[in-house]
């Protein structure tokens, strides 16, 4: 059966196509706005943090600055150059002077910081802290082409920040051979207050400063995890000199931004969880969702109710009236709505119950009609072989055949009060084989010129069959089978069960048939009574239709007798036999 689009079907449909587009749009939206809040949260994050980074570049080119102001120092020149040597009183009041300047120097920037002058030929250091000291080897490692970090090596010390710049401004050969050394020191720590001044300034995630091959420097504390992380992913990338990256870190994104520090060479990074300012319209979008989940949960409930109250009666009512289609006129509607539909349910179960009845009552009349032609089809074979009787009897008498003439009367006398009870249509088929034995007996006195036998199975000759169902049969096979033939006539009777049906065959060895005559006896039997032909054969095939169904009835053959071959067939499933015959 083809599916079909019942109305309930469809306002599911229809409910699911309004919300569908609403989903759709609402998650592009949500996706849009996802991505341009993204796109510029990148563009906001990366130009503070370029603010930021040139801030850092400004103090740090300050520091630059006061290098050159101190190798340009009268006092420092003095007391570098080698040629020119002082008292101790003058050395001291030249030092003095040059640690004042150092100090006022130092204080100008927002940084803390440490100023030292070396005096290689004199192998003197001079520093705004009092604490520094010459040490040769360090004069010759150190550079002044940039920014050097040297690291703190111990812990609870800091790394710093140098540069140096010696005086004359001469290429030598080493930082040993100039008149004076001026190197200019900032600790990590003046960076790390910078960033966190940095992220208290806006919300913001977290931030520190990175180089390939070094310690990244930030903030200790929880984050330094995060930040390690990021660090090892960035040593793995070509880094421009201003970008950002999405990285993903476990179940966590972060939004990275990296500029890069002109006077340094580091790049200050900060990153920051995207959950944390999508959060929002994370939180919009799931209360969109679990508002749709209602609506959905609402709808489901309402198609639930929806089907009880009017899908699930609907379809009961669909299949009451295909049960009464196919023919269960007993089907009724148990089931019970508590709405509109309880009045047709009563209704319906009037209506079978009123088609029923009035079937029974057509059935009884039609089984009644039935009985009735039965026993009017069973009246028509008296008179046919009463005459052939009478007409036998008549001959004998003729013939003066006196004993022949009382088998004849003393059996048709048998015969008639045998079928002349017409209250029983049934008899057993044992009853039907004695009586066509007595039958072929009075012939076989008559033409005195044929065999029979007989060969049914003892459990067949117990089965109920309507009278006279075989003698039509028998008799067909004497008067245009063995007397209509010269030679010596053969009759042979047997029963079996194959296939499903009980079949008794008789065949003859009378005159030749032809498969044109097979087919000839078969129409007639199938057509309406011809009252030329005669009724006995096409009486039988009626009956057993009439009785059984329209599988039943006679066949015909050639027998290998030569003459004709009659099966009477009944179905042996009882079912299929008609009720009603007594």
């Amino acid at each position: 059966m083809h599916h079909r689009w019942n109305t309930f079907s469809k306002m599911v449909v229809l409910i699911a196509l309004l919300i569908l587009p609403l989903v759709l749009i609402y998650s592009y939206s949500n996706a849009v706005s996802v991505n341009t809040i993204r796109q510029e949260l990148q563009e906001k994050n990366l130009n503070r943090l370029s603010f930021f980074t040139s801030q850092v570049d400004t103090i740090i080119d300050q520091l630059s600055i006061m290098s050159i102001i101190v190798s340009k120092d009268p006092s420092v020149r003095k007391l570098g150059e080698s040629d020119r040597l002082l008292d101790s009183y003058e050395q001291v009041q030249a030092q003095e002077d040059i640690v004042q300047k150092l100090g006022l120097l130092s204080v100008t920037s927002s940084w803390q910081n440490t100023i030292i002058v070396y005096l290689p030929r004199t192998k003197q250091s001079i520093s705004n802290d009092y604490f520094s000291s010459y040490d040769e080897d360090y004069l010759r490692a150190q550079t002044t082409e940039s920014w050097t970090y040297r690291s703190s090596g111990s812990k609870g010390k800091e790394g710093y920040f140098s540069k140096a710049l010696f005086s004359p401004l001469l290429v030598n050969r080493s930082l040993l051979e100039a008149d004076a050394v001026v190197e200019v020191r900032f600790t990590e720590s003046n960076m790390i207050r910078m960033l966190g001044d940095y992220k208290n300034d806006e919300r913001s995630g977290s931030s520190f400063f990175y180089r390939k091959g070094n310690d990244p420097i930030g903030e200790q504390g929880p984050s330094r995890t995060t930040t390690g992380e990021i660090a090892d992913y960035l040593d793995g990338q070509a880094l421009d000199d201003a970008g950002y990256r999405t990285i993903d870190i476990g179940e966590d994104h972060y939004l990275v931004s990296y500029v890069k520090s002109a006077s340094l060479g580091w790049y200050a990074i900060d990153y920051l969880p995207l959950k944390q300012v999508l959060q929002p319209i994370v939180k919009s979008r799931n209360l969109f969702y679990g508002a749709l989940a209602l609506i959905l949960l609402i709808g489901l409930i309402a198609t639930l109710v929806l089907y009880k109250q009017l899908r699930k009666p609907i379809m009961l009512l669909v299949r009451g009236v295909q049960k009464i289609q196919t023919g269960s006129y007993s089907h009724r509607l148990s089931y019970r709505p508590k709405n509109e539909f309880e009045f047709l349910f009563v209704k319906f179960n009037e209506m079978t119950e009123e088609i029923q009845r009035l079937l029974e009552k057509v059935y009884v009349e039609n089984i009644r009609f039935r009985e009735a032609k039965l026993k009017h089809l069973q009246s028509q074979i008296s008179p046919h072989f009463l005459s052939n009787s009478l007409f036998f009897a008549k001959n004998m008498i003729a013939v003066d055949d006196k004993q022949a003439a009382t088998d004849m009367i003393m059996n048709l006398a048998a015969y008639f009060r045998y079928i002349t009870k017409l209250e029983h249509t049934m008899t057993t088929l044992r009853e039907e084989l004695a009586l066509i034995e007595n039958y072929l007996t009075i012939q076989n006195l008559r033409i005195q010129r044929f065999h029979y036998e007989i060969d049914v199975p003892e459990a067949m000759k117990e089965l109920q069959i309507p009278r006279l169902l075989i003698q039509p049969i028998v008799e067909n096979a004497i008067v245009h089978g063995v007397e209509k033939s010269e030679k010596y006539g053969i009759i042979l009777i047997s029963g079996e069960e194959r296939d499903g049906e009980y079949r008794v065959t008789i065949d003859d060895n009378g005159q030749g048939v032809t498969e044109e005559t097979v087919r000839s006896l078969r129409i007639r039997t199938a057509e309406p009574l011809d009252q030329e032909n005669g009724c006995g054969v096409w009486n039988v095939h009626q009956r057993l239709s009439y009785q059984y169904d329209t599988q039943a009835g006679l066949t015909f053959e050639v027998s290998s007798l030569g003459g004709l071959r009659v099966v009477v067939h009944w179905p042996s499933d009882p079912e299929r036999q008609t009720e009603g015959e007594g």
